[in-house]
């Protein structure tokens, strides 16, 4: 069984490799959509949902799923599988829901006042459901990496990069 240090160790790295080729794409696809809203008749809207859908719902859909495949590696317990697969079904499914009510905003399905109040509810609910899955990979295993302490770890990785430079 893998340790939770070498865990870390290893999402951290994957994080890493993302992160450079990311930003590069990122603001690319931002001055893309700069000029299709400059150059091309777009609306701000409509120039706002390609942004998101491009630099925020793929991407993260993308690490979203190679994280749970990384984390589907670190143990073989079928109840630990099939969590790990819902939370990264539940994160994938959020992004693109997400985009579904900002379009279904921009086709006046709904107001503004409700496409917030749904949003903020969708985020709440899935940031307990992943807190609620985290306490139960915890139970199976208890070499399990949640969320937070990948934050907390990635950030004391940066500061001793900074320190040494």
């Amino acid at each position: 069984m893998i340790t939770r240090k070498e865990r870390t160790e290893e999402l951290y790295g994957l994080a890493e490799k993302q992160s450079s080729m990311g930003t590069a794409l990122r603001i690319g696809l931002i001055g893309l959509a700069a000029g299709l809203w400059f150059y091309g008749n777009f609306s701000l809207t409509h120039s706002a949902m390609f942004l998101f859908v491009t630099t925020i719902a793929v991407p993260f859909s993308y690490m979203s799923w190679r994280k749970t495949r990384t984390q589907l590696s670190f143990n073989d317990n079928r109840a630990y599988q099939g969590l790990i697969r819902v939370k990264g079904i539940g994160d994938i499914a959020m992004l693109w829901g997400m985009f579904g009510l900002m379009i279904g905003h921009e086709l006046n399905f709904f107001e503004l006042s409700t496409l917030s109040s749904v949003l903020a509810s969708i985020l709440v609910v899935h940031l307990l459901a992943a807190t609620l899955i985290d306490k139960r990979l915890l139970r199976i295993d208890d070499e399990h990496v949640v969320d937070s302490l990948f934050g907390l770890t990635k950030r004391e990785q940066m500061k001793r990069k900074w320190d040494e430079k």
